[in-house]
């Protein structure tokens, strides 16, 4: 039996295997490839896998590590790049035909500086089709399947990270939110994922679909992982460590549930949340309920032009040139896009703004330190061609896309079917470090971020 038997070691237990030298980090991205070449043909996580570029990463990793040392926490750790992401001289195609033979020059800015930190990139993921949907049911590239379910999607658009993640294939990767393309599919694959606060991340480098609600945030399966990864993809300039504080006793704060983000949830995901919120309670927490903005949930169709819009025009001349490049599904969501009401694309911009004020000064004047929902209303549906609900899969996420506020997801049960649900934890803006704390306290008590799909799904 080798060390790396265990096909899912955190970043924590990598970092101490390479440390003391249990293991290279050669070793190391042989056996991810390995792992990934195994499970990837069920679950068609990945779109590209880069060995070359891998295996010289890991090379200067074990460089660095017999001579001065790891340069991070992350140095000679795998990452799996959702295919938004710029890599220089590799394909980046935003799962999408138009861009099948996109090759950057430069990479983005975040992958830029995890590679700084020594993280080794070991391929490109699966996405919704420019990151405009909740499955990842790929027109190109097939569907990526959920490891609890092959049947059942992982959800999107950062689906291929998701799966990845959740299947053991690595321990860390990377997704973007937009309306909630990091915390859904950490929900229906029950792993962690951090939505940032806006701004905090560049997205420089980043396939846009809407740069008004485009993040760029980590995947992994606990808070804490999600934290070291955090501090890496800030510029230096902007740089705080987000695990200092994350030990931190969570008593005497004080969550607020909305209610209106409850209707209409299934009942397992209710279970679940409601069993969590005993969890809370137990830890010291206060509960209250409040609407920070009662009209919100009647109103938020009001804020669909953003995204429609703005993606439409970054691929306005494919559009109206090549559009049969694009899936047919997306294709309609983008043309749409073309033809929005100007003037409806700037109230939305407003009414966003609203929207923002509104959730901040609700937790000032109430003195709330965030707001807790279930992430997703649903568990995963079956994988299947038709359209997709996505008014209701988003309709939890988006909101803290709009008041750009920093919002995790983590596991926090099951439901009836075995599928994972997720409980999503939002505080004020720039308070990241509250919101990682928050999420690590209530998985010191449960361990539904350590629950493993059953292995012959993988």
């Amino acid at each position: 039996m080798t060390v790396l038997d265990n096909d899912y070691y955190s970043i924590m237990e990598l970092r101490e295997l390479l440390d003391n030298k249990d293991v290279s980090a050669r070793e190391l991205v042989d056996d991810t490839f390995r792992k990934m070449k195994e499970t990837d043909p069920k679950l068609n996580s990945f779109v590209l896998m880069t060995e070359e570029l891998a295996l010289r990463q890991a090379t200067e990793a074990d460089e660095r590590l017999a001579s001065t040392g790891p340069v991070s926490v992350l140095d000679g750790i795998p990452l799996a790049v959702k295919d938004l992401y710029d890599t220089a001289g590799i394909t980046t195609a935003g799962g999408t035909a138009a861009f099948k033979d996109r090759i950057p020059d430069e990479d983005s800015v975040v992958i830029s500086l995890l590679q700084q930190a020594g993280m080794v990139v070991v391929g490109k993921t699966n996405t919704h089709e420019l990151a405009m949907g909740m499955t990842t049911n790929n027109p190109h590239y097939g569907p990526t399947r959920n490891p609890w379910d092959l049947t059942r999607v992982p959800g999107g658009s950062s689906g291929g990270s998701g799966a990845a993640v959740a299947a053991g294939q690595v321990a860390a990767a990377l997704g973007t939110d937009t309306g909630g393309s990091v915390r859904n599919p950490a929900a229906f694959c029950g792993i962690t994922g951090h939505k940032p606060t806006f701004g905090l991340v560049s997205t420089k480098g980043i396939i846009p679909l809407s740069k008004t609600l485009d993040h760029a945030g980590p995947m992994t399966r606990s808070a804490q992982e999600c934290a070291m990864m955090l501090e890496w993809m800030i510029e230096p300039r902007k740089r705080v460590s987000f695990v200092d504080q994350l030990e931190d006793s969570i008593a005497g704060l004080k969550l607020a549930i909305i209610p209106s983000l409850l209707e209409g949830c299934q009942s397992g995901v209710l279970d679940s949340f409601e069993k969590s919120i005993s969890i809370f309670r137990g830890l010291g927490v206060e509960i209250t309920e409040l609407e920070p903005m009662p009209d919100y949930i009647n109103m938020r169709g009001k804020l669909s032009p953003i995204a429609t819009a703005e993606g439409s025009t970054y691929i306005e001349n494919i559009l109206r040139e090549s559009k049969e490049l694009v899936g047919e599904r997306v294709r309609g969501q983008m043309l749409a896009g073309l033809d929005a009401s100007l003037h409806d694309y700037v109230r939305a911009l407003d009414y966003r703004q609203d929207v923002e004020v509104s959730f901040e000064n609700a937790l000032r004047e109430h003195q709330i330190d965030g707001y807790i929902i279930p992430t997703c209303p649903q568990a995963a549906e079956p994988i299947t061609d038709e359209p997709e609900n996505l008014g209701k899969k988003v309709r939890n996420t988006s909101v803290f896309n709009q008041t750009r506020q920093p919002s995790i997801s983590v596991p926090n049960g099951f439901d009836s079917d075995g599928l994972p649900t997720g409980l999503m934890i939002s505080t004020a803006q720039n308070t990241d470090r509250l919101t990682l704390q928050i999420a690590h306290n209530f998985q010191k008590v449960t361990d539904f971020h350590l629950q493993r799909p059953a292995s012959e799904q993988n």
